[in-house]
């Protein structure tokens, strides 16, 4: 097990592809838990009494949304516009929402946070996510994308939970939360940076030599 971890490790650290995917799975967690962090603290604000009714509501319109997204979205993209265009959607969305926020912290825009986190990340990106790793060589396949799975995410996920700890500890006012999407902005742009790399490096590496 040591020695398959290791050899994962030389791997991923020895391609910038490899390495470009695991900076997609970190950005996410990260951005994930900021959004997920500005959602409840905007709910919380506003609904005055028991938020039950309206976490409700907006969880029942993710699932609406997500199966439009599923059934209607995902494979057209991929299909038509392919793996690069598809890993794009989501850093786009979360930039645009994030923008949003920052400007007009209200009660929906705060909602749609956790639609646009839930919705294209479950579908979508997860889907072009994991086209990446078809041109992967054998080894590439069984052992770096395995370290990536079984240690970067849970690494990434630890991360994700610091994240959220220090985001409570400095961002205690509703008021300063909507501060909170610069941060996200600026992973945002990371983000659809290292995504049109990886979809570029997707195509080269499919075409072949």
């Amino acid at each position: 097990m040591a020695i398959a971890k290791a050899e994962g490790a030389r791997l991923v650290a020895g391609s910038r592809y490899l390495l470009a995917i695991v900076c997609l799975v970190g950005l996410y967690e990260v951005v994930s838990t900021l959004l997920d962090y500005q959602f409840t603290a905007t709910v919380v604000h506003f609904v005055a009494g028991d938020p039950t009714k309206h976490f409700s509501t907006v969880y029942t319109v993710t699932n609406l949304v997500a199966l439009v997204v599923q059934l209607f979205l995902t494979a057209n993209i991929m299909s038509r516009f392919g793996v690069k265009a598809a890993l794009l959607v989501m850093p786009l969305l979360i930039l645009g929402v994030s923008g949003l926020f920052l400007l007009l912290p209200i009660l929906w825009i705060g909602s749609s946070l956790n639609t646009v986190d839930n919705d294209f990340n479950y579908s979508i990106n997860q889907s072009a996510r994991e086209a990446l790793c078809t041109p992967l060589s054998r080894d590439e396949k069984y052992k770096a994308k395995a370290f990536i799975d079984m240690f970067l995410y849970r690494t990434a996920k630890v991360l994700a939970v610091g994240v959220a700890l220090l985001a409570g500890a400095c961002f205690e006012e509703f008021e300063a939360v909507r501060w909170l999407s610069i941060v996200t902005l600026a992973l945002g742009g990371l983000w659809l940076a290292v995504a049109r790399f990886a979809g570029n490096e997707f195509r080269r590496l499919s075409e072949g030599p």
